[in-house]
């Protein structure tokens, strides 16, 4: 069971639940989670608010329940076609395109859960970072397979420290525009997706392919 969410016994609870996520979610759509009200969800799902505290210790109880859920589809985006990039014919400096752009997507469509969770998560005890653990092995399993493709280009070692520092890289600077845009270090970027994801794979083609300084 999650953290400050009550146990469900009954169909008909969970279809209860499930609908005050939805509500959320549609919210979150909308607002940041500070702003959102206890009653605002009740309403939006067409429940009282005494519902909620009967599934619910209080607001932040949502919180690990939608980790759950963002998690879930992840899982679920991981293994669909979407998410699987066909390089064969393509550059280093195109793969790295086409992986920004994937990214992105995935990045854009959650970034209303991700941002509540990013806020609010690393303040309580959900187990963040364990859940999402096993999808890190795997990006970082894309990423030196990525590197071993192009070898003959990349300039780095072709190590683990080369695929960490490059899945950071590309994580972090996606996440702080994709979920705080205008409100985060942006800059006054107004480049549109696309350009902004080539100008990061740019930044990572120069990683890759620079030569080091020597130590």
């Amino acid at each position: 069971m999650s953290q400050g969410a009550k146990p469900t016994h009954q169909s008909r609870s969970r279809k209860t639940r499930d609908k005050l996520l939805n509500a959320l979610e549609h919210l979150l759509k909308e607002k940041d989670f500070v702003n959102v009200s206890v009653a605002e969800i009740a309403t939006k799902a067409g429940v009282s608010s005494a519902s909620i505290y009967r599934r619910f210790d209080k607001k932040e109880g949502f919180i690990p329940v939608l980790f759950d859920l963002y998690i879930e589809r992840l899982n679920e985006w991981a293994a669909s076609p979407a998410a699987q990039l066909d390089i064969e014919g393509l550059s280093l400096r195109e793969a790295l395109q086409a992986l920004t752009a994937t990214a992105w997507r995935q990045i854009i469509e959650h970034a209303h859960m991700m941002r509540a969770m990013h806020l609010h998560g690393r303040n309580n005890k959900i187990g963040m970072f364990e859940k999402l653990a096993a999808f890190e092995e795997g990006t970082l399993a894309g990423m030196k397979a990525l590197i071993g493709h192009y070898a003959p280009e990349v300039k780095r070692a072709q190590n683990d420290t080369t695929a960490r520092m490059l899945a950071y890289y590309l994580n972090n600077i996606m996440l702080e525009r994709g979920l705080f845009n205008q409100k985060g270090a942006c800059f006054g970027l107004t480049l549109t997706d696309t350009e902004f994801t080539n100008e990061i794979a740019d930044f990572a083609y120069g990683y890759l392919t620079l030569e080091p300084f020597a130590a």
